[in-house]
Formats: C-alpha cells, structure tokens, sequence
C-alpha cells in the first residue's frame, strides 16, 4: 500500500517514487510513501480520523477490510479500539438504516440499542468503524441515513459520533466527492512483479517451469498490463490450469472466461452434461441447459446498473420474473446480511466486474437505437465507462443484430448513434483544461482498442483536433495499449499530430504496451516484434508526429537512448518535452546526437533532470550548427554555470541563430561573464530565465554588460542576494540598451524598486525612445 499526501515538488529521485510510477496511481503529483497497515493513522495527528482506501477493482479492498477486523479480533492489529465494526455498504439494510442500532450485528433489538447508547455516550470514541465499498452505495442514500452522519462533516450536535474513527474503501472513480473529507488516503496497489511470481508458484504447487511458461505467456500478452490485481492474476491462472495453458488477450475477455468457466462447471457437476458451453454474447448458441438462466442473470446486471444496485433481494427477482435457481449457477452468490443476524439473505454478483460484463451483454442483445439510448441515460454515471468498455469489446461498437451481421464490414457502418454517443464524450472532456485528468476520455480510448475499428478512430481524432492530451490521466499498461493503438491510426492518417502525456505514469512498463498498441494498427509496421519493445518504436513507425510530451514520466536513461536514435529520423517532430523523466544525462551523448541528425525540432526541454556541466557542454556544441531550435529549458538541470565551465554557453549564444528563449533557471550561476559575452553578440534570444540561480549584485553587473541585443523578457525573480544596489546598476543600463525589452521580473523583496528606481530608467527610456519596460516582483508560488 502507499500513503498519498502533500504536493511533490522538484525532481522524481525517491527511489520509491520512481519503482512505484507504474500506472497504478491516481495521481503523479501527490507524494508517495509506502505505509504498513498499522501504521496508516500515526501522521493523522490532529486531524478527523478517516481514512479512505482506495483501489482498482480486483485489488484486495474488501479482503482487507475483513482482514483488518479479523486482526483486531485477534489483538493483533488497532488494539487502541474498544470495538471494530465491520459494514458491507453493499447490504441492503443499511440503505435503510435511520440510527447505529440499525448498523449492528445483534442478537436481538434490545442489545443493539444497548451498545448505541454506549457508543453515543462518548460521541463515538473507540470506535472503529469499516465501512466496505462506498463505490457499492445506492447514490440515492437517504439524507437522514446513518451514513450519512457518520461521514459527513458538521457540528458535534449534527454529528454525535465525531470522535469516530473510520476507515472506507472504494474504487476510485466513485471516491472523489470523500477526498475534502478523509484525513488520509491510501491505495491498495496489489501484486508487485516479485510476489505476482510468488502467487503463481502456489497456485502451480512449486511447479517452476509451469511458473516461467505462464510469466513467458502473460509478457506477451496484454494481459501483463492487469495482472498486477489479485483477482485477474487468479483469473489468468486458473484459464492457464484448465484450458490447455490458453489465455484472455483483453480485458473483457478475462471476465468472459469467468463466466464460461462457471456455466461449464454448472454443466458438468450440477447436471453431469458435458455439452460445450457456447458464445456467452449470443445466448442463442447457449446449450437449453443454461439459457434462460444467462439471459436472466444477464437482465438482473443490467437492472443493477440502471438502478444503481450491487445487491438483489427476493423481491427484486420476483419483479424482474427471475427465478432464484439463477443462484446455483455459481456467478450469482447468496449473501447472508451481517446486520440481520442472517435472517436476511440477498444476492449479488461475484463481482462488480462480472456485473458490469453481463449488463453489456444484455445491452448488446437490445436493438441499435435501444442500445444508444440506455448508454445517454447512463452517460456520467460512476459505471458508465466500464459497461461502455466491455460493450464495446463486445460489439466492437457496430450493429450486431443477426441480419445485419451477416452483411460484409464495409456495408455494415458504425450507426451515426455510436458517433453521437462518443461526440457526447469527447466533448465532455475537451471542455477540461489540459491539466485536468481526463478519465472518460481514456476509456473512450479503450473501448476504441478493443473495437480495433481505425474508422472511429479517425472519427475521435478529428473531433479532437487531432490533438490528444491526457495530461495527469494516470495510464495503467492496457491504457497505453489503446492509446499506442489509438495513435497509431490517427497518425498514419493525419499531419501534425500531438501527443500529450504529461504526468501519466507511464514509466518503463507503459513504453513497451504504448508500441505494442501501435503494432496492431493496420497501417503501421507491422513487423515489430511482441516482446522486448521501446517507446523508439513508437516513434520510428510515427513519422507524422509534431508534438511529443513525455514530461514526468519515469523513462529513464536506457529508454531515452533508443528514444532519440528513432526521433533523429522524424521529419515532423517540432516539439519534444522531456521534463522530470528521471534521466541523468553527463556525458550520456543521446541528446547532442539528436540535435546534430533531427533539423525540424523547434522546441526541447529537458529541466528538473540531472543533465550535468559535461552534457551542458555536449549540447551547446551541437547547437552551434543548429538552425531549427528555438526555445531551449535547461532549468534545474544540476548545473553550476561559472568563470571556468561557462564557455560552452558563450559558444552557444555566439554561433546559434535559431534560439529565442533559454531557461537556465533553478541551477547555481557564479559568474555571468561568459553569458553576458554571448548576449552582447547574439541576434535572436528573446527570453532569457535566471530565477533562483544565486545571482548576486556582482553577477547583475556582469550580465548587464551584455543586455545589448533584442532581448524582450528578463526573470531574474527569486534571487534573495540581489540587493537594490544590484537593481540600480541594471537600471542605469537600461536606459540606453535594450530596445526590445518591455517585461523584466525581479525578486519580491526588491519591489520598491518598481517606483524608486525603474519609474525613473522608463522616463528616460521614453526620451530615448525606447519602450516601456513592465517591472513586476514574483515569488516562486505566484509564477
């Protein structure tokens, strides 16, 4: 598990913060520290104790809460509580619930209002209250309910049990409205690679070979992506066990297999047929045996889904005319209420998972107008995108109905419905900002994928201005398998495409499936190999891509090699961002070569990595020639810019004839000699950025010498050793040099400089005619 908490600033160097950028976080901003169980409320302090757990479904939510209150039962865990009470939110009674007795698992009414009137004498203290799948909660909870005031916040007389301790689980894309109210969040990550191997060495009793077929399989498949959650691991290996070492290759048919092998099972031991079980997504190929069970089941999830509901009761059967032996079939289980003392039996679905693959299928079976219309009803709703992705694996989001079906593809479109529903999402999600996550939009991506129909895609391209920014959208492995197929398409069949991926946890892993998505699009490459990939492949097969943001994405150096040997070839590339990517780069070489073999990059930045003095020097070499690049970020680069290593950049400003912006901001400048040498001669630089570099007065004096040339826009803010002294002598030079400058940005403990120095040097620079130059004071939180 990790801890999320607090802002993360600076560079990814955390050796945890870097093996843990998988794709199985929420958000890469967010600090990450790993947390041991018992140790989840220590830094709470003062602060409402609740804790929000959180985890992709399959991870373990539900199977740690009852471990936490199996090991509080046993005194091994939370001993600090007087009682741990456990709540399946999933329960029907506790819709109802109105006061605590409703929420206790008592023998009988008078012991249940009993231990109320104890918990509500101390306001709740010592009380642990978990309460097991939020994400499982009717959204139409009565405002009165129980729940209600024990989550919410409000006064003590609002809410009597605020001394309450609780701890809540829930998937993520239904926690968002409790993040203003927990104290702490946490996320259940799942298997790493090392105990993935583990898991399968018990479930193959030891069998190592069998261990080292099954990983060999699951690399080449895009199941590896997924595998990492418990439940589809224990999904993948019993398909290895029991259907001659075969394996799902998507999402939805990992829950497919689920459900065969159930109704397969059914058939063998319950009724002792061995008849093969069929297409599940055409009930009409079903065995008489178990058809009208599927399709009841299959209408019972669908029931679910309209109505918000994850568990049924009888009489939610006899509405629907669904006859309670659908229970027998092993994918619907009968669940005793905790709270009725099992006097209440309810039903529910395996999982949310098998719910949500069987309500798609149900949806599949309505006609194409029925169909759009149900998915515009649940449009927004928190189960909408995972129904949308199973449908689509399902249909491949084209008409299905038995006539139809049996026309040729091309004949056969897309219905103009399909392409209103998916209007509908990506203009939902364009009117984000682009650093806003854009969860929809990647599911819309996904169900792209496992339709692999490029027509859509050239549809959702276009409708996105064949600009795909998913910024702060965390990518697990199977997102970057859709996306690299999604761009692959879009790429072939367009000019100028940009991809934003911006702080989406790719890391390692997700290169390797972005090229992968690539090598199923039918107009790309399709020679490149399953295994042992490189986000260079990407490139090398996407010669149409103009902008490329990597930026906080743990790539690491031996990626960035095979990365800048393919982008040299790109006759598009206009834009490379490769900011916070773990790279550290003295005397790597990869850079200076792509700058030496691409002549079409306008725009590189490389800040918040370790470039060093030696690389420094390696780059400006290459840029001397360089006639394309026009902005260059340097900043937070380990750099120490001084009397003996600072001709590198008097190279750069003399020779170069292409750079207008430089951003060395962020490292240690000792001396500006070299610099103000290399302004006093250089033609095209535009803006140039020194915030936080340790200027002094010495090291102003020193560069004013060189602010002779067209500069427009000076940063020297953050500098705490700059002095009024240091403003004075700028402004005395300015008076008569500079004739483009109109926006300088100084430090904020120097703003009486705007009235006491800088009124005066505008004066004079007007008599001059000279422009008017902009002061303004910044501290680092208002840039």
């Amino acid at each position: 598990m990790i801890q999320k908490e607090k802002i993360q600033r600076g560079r990814i160097d955390d050796e945890f913060f870097r093996l843990s950028i998988t794709g199985k976080i929420d958000d890469i901003l967010l600090l990450k520290t790993p947390v041991n169980l018992m140790n989840i409320f220590s830094e709470i302090g003062d602060r409402r104790n609740f804790v929000l757990i959180e985890g992709a479904p399959g991870s373990g939510k539900s199977t740690l809460a009852l471990h936490i209150c199996q090991e509080w039962a046993k005194r091994k865990l939370f001993q600090e509580f007087d009682i741990a009470i456990l709540i399946r939110l999933r329960d029907p009674l506790v819709r109802e619930a109105i006061t605590i007795s409703d929420l206790l698992p008592c023998t009988n009414k008078a012991m249940a209002n009993e231990t109320e009137t104890a918990i509500m004498s101390l306001y709740g203290k010592g009380v642990l209250w978990v309460l097991d799948g939020w994400d499982e909660l009717p959204s139409d909870l009565p405002r009165d309910s129980i729940i209600n005031k024990l989550i919410r916040p409000g006064t003590s007389q609002e809410r009597p049990l605020h001394k309450s301790t609780m701890i809540i689980t829930s998937r993520p894309s239904s926690s968002a409205e409790l993040h203003p109210l927990v104290s702490s969040r946490v996320e259940v990550l799942g298997f790493t690679p090392h105990e993935l191997e583990q898991y399968f060495t018990e479930c193959l009793e030891g069998d190592s070979q069998a261990v080292q077929t099954l990983l060999e399989r699951i690399r080449e498949n895009p199941v590896e992506g997924s595998c990492y959650l418990p439940l589809n691991a224990s999904i993948v290996v019993n398909c290895f066990l029991s259907d001659n070492h075969s394996l799902p290759t998507s999402n939805h048919g990992i829950f497919i297999s689920v459900v065969q092998s159930s109704l397969k099972r059914y058939l063998q031991d319950r009724l002792g047929k061995t008849t093969p079980v069929g297409d599940i997504t055409s009930p009409d190929s079903l065995p008489s045996e178990i058809r009208t069970q599927t399709v009841q089941m299959c209408q019972l999830a669908y029931h679910g889904i309209e109505k918000n509901k994850a568990t049924f009761t009888d009489n939610d059967l006899a509405v629907l005319r669904i006859t309670k032996e659908i229970s027998n079939v092993g994918l619907l289980q009968t669940v005793p209420s905790i709270i009725s003392d099992g006097h209440l039996v309810y039903y529910c679905f395996l999982h949310l998972s098998i719910q949500e693959l069987l309500a798609a299928i149900h949806i599949s079976l309505m006609s194409p107008k029925q169909q759009i219309s149900v998915f515009q009803e649940l449009f927004g709703s928190p189960r909408f995108s995972a129904v949308f992705q199973f449908y689509a694996g399902i249909t491949k989001l084209s008409t299905s109905r038995p006539i139809l079906s049996l026309l040729p593809r091309f004949l056969c479109p897309v219905p103009a419905t399909v392409f209103d529903l998916v209007r509908k999402v990506v203009k939902n999600e364009k009117e984000k900002g682009h650093g806003e996550p854009k969860p929809l939009l990647l599911s819309l991506i996904n169900c792209l994928y496992e339709a692999e129909d490029s027509r859509l895609c050239v549809f959702v391209a276009n409708l996105l201005n064949h600009n795909l920014h998913l910024n702060r959208t965390t990518m697990n492995p199977i997102d970057c398998l859709s996306v690299g197929y999604f761009a692959s398409v879009c790429f072939n069949t367009s000019n100028g495409f940009t991809l934003s991926l911006h702080s989406c946890s790719i890391g390692d892993q997700g290169c390797k499936f972005l090229a992968r998505g690539l090598s199923k699009c039918p107009n790309s490459n399709n020679d490149i190999p399953t295994a042992g990939i490189h986000i260079a492949e990407i490139i090398e097969n996407t010669n149409s891509i103009s902008k490329l943001d990597l930026s906080c994405n743990a790539i690491g150096n031996s990626e960035l090699s095979t990365l800048c040997e393919a982008l040299s070839t790109n006759t598009s590339l206009k834009s490379l961002n490769l900011s916070l990517c773990s790279l550290s780069l003295d005397d790597h070489g990869a850079i200076p070569r792509l700058l030496n073999t691409n002549n079409t990059l306008e725009s590189l930045n490389l800040s918040s990595n370790v470039v060093g003095n030696t690389e420094l020097k390696n780059i400006c070499e290459a840029l001397s020639t360089d006639a394309s690049l026009k902005s260059l970020d340097l900043g937070n680069c380990s750099l120490t810019i001084s009397d003996d290593n600072g001709a590198a950049l008097y190279q750069l400003l003399n020779t170069n004839n292409s750079l207008e912006c430089l951003n060395l901001s962020d490292n240690t400048v000792t001396s500006c000699r070299h610099i103000a040498a290399g302004l006093a001669v250089n033609k095209t630089l535009r803006r140039l950025d020194l915030y936080n570099c340790e200027l002094t007065d010495q090291s102003i004096e020193e560069l004013s010498t060189g602010l002779i040339n067209k500069i427009e826009s000076l940063h020297i803010w953050d500098n705490a050793s700059i002095t009024e002294d240091g403003m004075k002598t700028l402004a005395r030079h300015l008076t008569t040099h500079c004739s483009e400058l109109t926006l300088l940005l100084i430090p904020i403990h120097l703003r009486s400089c705007i009235e006491t120095v800088f009124r005066d040097t505008n004066k004079e620079r007007k008599r001059n005619g000279l422009p008017k130059i902009n002061v303004y004071p910044l501290i680092d939180c208002d840039y």
